[in-house]
């Protein structure tokens, strides 16, 4: 196992305030329009960069924030695993990185990172799979991964993939595909947003770092300790059809 007990925990807390930093950025959003265009220019699109797998976008916006550095000086430790969370929880480091990097970073970069990550969480926290997994499945031909991915983000449909396939809608008149899309277009459903979207976000993460086999103890221990899942007697039978089934999607 590559992921102790202590730094799942350490991730798993970070939920909440991942959430919260996903509320707090549309409402600052939509009570402050013109700084938000002042700081996009003419240029707003980030959907392009979902046309990658997952890894590639962050290492993409890092490059582009100028963060790569920081990473790289990570990758080296003996615990990469914590050496990352450190980074991320150190908020010295990254107060050091801006100030170093104020004047050459385009503060859009910044704003299109928020939002790249935060919808590839949702997007694995709902589906199992982060957003460049469901464009790949789009390119392999599923309209369910297509109507996954609006509904997480709607600015997706600009990317090439999302839009050959609504051309394509459009010259064979689709009428089913577009409702379809109409429903997709409202967002993820009430039912889906208060599914157990954290206790899935964890299950990725942990298969991702390396987890494949678990004890009964562990399972309750890792699940149950950290309060993504409640107490019964049945708690790890019903974990474990959890994990076999997200063994089924990638979220690369």
């Amino acid at each position: 196992m590559n992921l102790s007990p202590h730094q799942f925990s350490s991730v798993v807390k970070t939920l909440p305030e991942i959430r919260s930093q996903m509320k707090k950025l549309g409402e600052v959003m939509l009570s402050k329009p013109e700084k938000v265009k002042e700081i996009l220019g003419e240029y707003y699109s980030w959907a392009f960069i979902y046309e990658l797998p997952f890894v590639e976008q962050l290492a993409y916006l890092s490059v582009l924030l100028g963060f790569q550095e920081s990473l790289v000086e990570a990758s080296k430790a003996k615990d990469i695993t914590q050496a990352t969370i450190d980074l991320a929880a150190d908020g010295g480091v990254l107060d050091r990185w801006y100030e170093a990097n104020e004047e050459k970073i385009e503060k859009k970069h910044l704003i299109w990172l928020s939002f790249v990550m935060q919808r590839n969480i949702l997007s694995i926290m709902l589906f199992h799979r982060s957003l460049g997994a469901l464009v790949h499945e789009v390119r392999t031909g599923s309209d369910d991964a297509f109507f996954k991915a609006v509904s997480i983000d709607r600015t997706i449909l600009l990317c090439p993939t999302f839009s050959d396939r609504l051309s394509y809608a459009e010259l064979t008149n689709d009428k089913t595909f577009f409702l379809h899309l109409r429903k997709a277009l409202k967002g993820p459903s009430k039912k889906n947003m208060e599914a157990i979207g954290d206790l899935r976000y964890a299950i990725v993460l942990l298969r991702d770092m390396g987890f494949n086999k678990f004890t009964d103890d562990e399972l309750i221990g890792l699940f149950v300790g950290n309060g993504l899942y409640p107490k019964s007697y049945n708690a790890a039978k019903n974990l474990r059809k959890h994990i076999h089934t997200a063994r089924k999607f990638s979220t690369t």
